[in-house]
């Protein structure tokens, strides 16, 4: 299975995390469940709880770059941003 590379950003904080899938778009778990507490300051248990409830959703191919895919998730009513790179095919 490929290796996927996980970057997530909320209100000026970043957070990588990896996991090997058989694609990049449905292991929310890996992105967006298993967040440590402290790891985005700015995400509250209440803005997690949000964000783990509108986590599914179509990932977009960034243009003119192969095997990188983004989405936004508005939380709080914030941008949180999630990059997906296949790190290994």
């Amino acid at each position: 299975m490929p290796l996927y590379t996980y970057i997530v950003s909320y209100k000026g904080a970043t957070r990588v995390t990896q996991g090997s899938h058989s694609n990049f778009t449905g292991f929310i778990s890996t992105w967006c469940s298993n967040i440590p507490a402290g790891a985005l300051p700015a995400l509250t248990p209440a803005l997690h709880k949000e964000l783990t409830s509108k986590a599914y959703g179509e990932f977009s191919a960034v243009p003119n770059i192969k095997h990188v895919w983004r989405k936004s998730i508005e939380v709080g009513g914030s941008e949180f941003i999630v990059i997906a790179v296949q790190t290994q095919p």
